[in-house]
């Protein structure tokens, strides 16, 4: 019996120092959630991103005061972005939830969520936020807003100047400049010295909803044997990956395997997506082909640029071509209720255009994928671009906080997104992304290539509800759809949109 007592001593003392070896030892990933006093995952000192240091005193502390935030009830990514209550045995989510803790513990806050079914009707869920704010209830502190849907709610006055509560220009602690903020929505999202959203790590959907593609490697190997899907990862590290190269090898594949002359469900093809007007999706495109809707000018507002931008209708019928207009593509308007990841599992699709996130609905399926970036427009263009999608989310505070509370918003607001870009960001990428979805070390390589792609611009926030649906222009690829015509009979309703915002928006900057 003391043998046994012995024994199982030394067991209990190994179990204890377990964590301490853990940390220490140099091999495979460690898969257990973090702790709330724990360090980032293993792989920020690879990418440099513990480095990177908030500038949020550490003596901050708010005495245990509640906050509170409002979000949409949906999706997975939509419900649990900002708080993850409970531990549920997912890796990802549950270092969201400890990523909470730790905010909560460095300032001594709880955080708070309050959830409202959004997909059924949408102005229901704007008038919750507007209500609360106009009447100042004090209801919510702050709320991911659905990006392209809530972001009219500025003109009215509903959200805070982000700037006020900033470093760099007022009295809090957001510091816009950090790589955890987007920086190009921080540029492009300001006018008239006001900014009301911000976008980044803070954010899941953010990450999980940027657009890429998905290539099938065994049938590029089979059909393209000569250039194999090595070959075709160099292509997009030289800088060569274009939208013409894609649509030759789209061209190249269709097998007609139920022989009626058609391409449809069922055939072998280069390329499904959904096509018609109902395709948010296809707005990236427009910024994968190095444009913008909006640029800021010289006096530091937006200014549409689409609409006139010489590369606006070629670019176009490229897409088109690559959707419609070649013998590979299955792409038409009729596509409009079914799923590209559906085709692309069943592994009828060389390539296909779908979120980050689309491999978590791959993972029961035999067909070893790769991914790349969106292609570019031209060789001569500087970088690869793209967007997430207009229904993820941006931050916004409510306009109706007190100083001090305002003030306390801003830390809490910095720090969810710095310990984001340290915890959260690579649990994602290294966990989900390259350890359960990507199987090779290239294809690392281009999750890292994308997620530094990411643009926005005051249109992608604006565009579809404020400035007549600009940014739809890419959404109809059908052979009657002539884009040119439909700048021009809408160029004046574009400009008219967009100066009445800005009118708005400068009335409460």
């Amino acid at each position: 019996m003391k043998s046994f007592a012995k024994i199982l001593c030394i067991l209990l003392a190994l179990m204890m120092l377990l964590p301490t070896l853990a940390s220490c030892g140099d091999g495979g990933d460690d898969t257990t959630a973090p702790s709330a006093q724990t360090t980032a995952p293993k792989d920020e000192d690879e990418t440099g991103r513990n480095a990177v240091k908030d500038n949020v005193p550490t003596d901050v502390s708010y005495g245990g005061e509640e906050v509170t935030f409002f979000q949409r009830d949906g999706s997975n990514l939509w419900k649990y972005e900002i708080a993850c209550e409970d531990l549920i045995n997912d890796k990802l989510y549950d270092a969201i939830h400890y990523r909470n803790i730790d905010v909560e513990t460095r300032l001594g806050v709880k955080i708070n969520v309050v959830r409202q079914t959004y997909t059924v009707n949408k102005a229901d869920w704007d008038n919750t936020l507007s209500t609360s704010v106009l009447t100042n209830t004090g209801d919510y502190d702050g709320a991911a807003i659905y990006a392209s849907q809530s972001s009219p709610l500025a003109k009215d006055g509903i959200f805070l100047d982000l700037n006020t509560v900033s470093q760099e220009y007022g009295n809090g602690y957001i510091e816009l400049s950090k790589p955890w903020w987007n920086q190009t929505l921080v540029n492009e999202l300001t006018a008239f010295g006001a900014l009301y959203f911000l976008a980044g790590d803070a954010l899941i959907s953010n990450t999980a909803q940027g657009y890429c593609l998905f290539f099938n490697k065994d049938m590029f190997n089979e059909r393209f044997p000569e250039d194999k899907a090595d070959n075709l990862y160099a292509t997009v590290k030289d800088g060569t990956w274009t939208i013409d190269k894609l649509i030759n090898y789209v061209s190249q594949v269709w097998d007609d395997l139920n022989s009626n002359g058609v391409i449809d469900d069922g055939d072998v093809m280069g390329w499904t997506a959904k096509g018609g007007t109902a395709d948010g999706g296809m707005d990236a495109w427009m910024y994968a082909m190095n444009l913008n809707v909006t640029k800021t000018n010289e006096y530091g507002e937006p200014e549409i640029s689409i609409i006139y931008d010489a590369n606006t209708v070629p670019a176009y019928e490229l897409v088109k071509k690559l959707h419609t207009g070649n013998d590979g593509a299955y792409g038409s308007s009729g596509l409009d209720a079914k799923l590209t990841e559906t085709y692309f599992e069943n592994g009828n699709v060389l390539f296909a255009k779908v979120y980050l996130d689309s491999g978590s609905n791959l993972r029961e399926s035999t067909v070893t994928y790769g991914v790349l970036p969106l292609p570019k427009y031209n060789e001569d263009q500087d970088n690869y671009r793209t967007i997430f999608c207009n229904n993820s989310s941006f931050f916004v505070l409510c306009s109706n906080l007190s100083e001090e509370k305002a003030e306390m918003m801003s830390a809490v607001l910095e720090l969810l997104a710095a310990t984001s870009y340290k915890q959260v960001t690579p649990t994602y990428y290294s966990t989900v992304l390259q350890g359960m979805y990507s199987k090779d070390q290239p294809d690392a390589e281009m999750y890292d290539l994308i997620l530094s792609s990411f643009v926005a611009d005051f249109g992608l926030a604006y565009g579809t509800r404020s400035i007549s649906n600009i940014n739809h222009l890419f959404r109809n690829v059908t052979a009657s759809y002539d884009i040119q015509s439909t700048i021009d009979s809408n160029k004046a309703a574009y400009e008219a949109a967009l100066a009445s915002l800005l009118e708005a928006l400068e009335a409460i900057a």
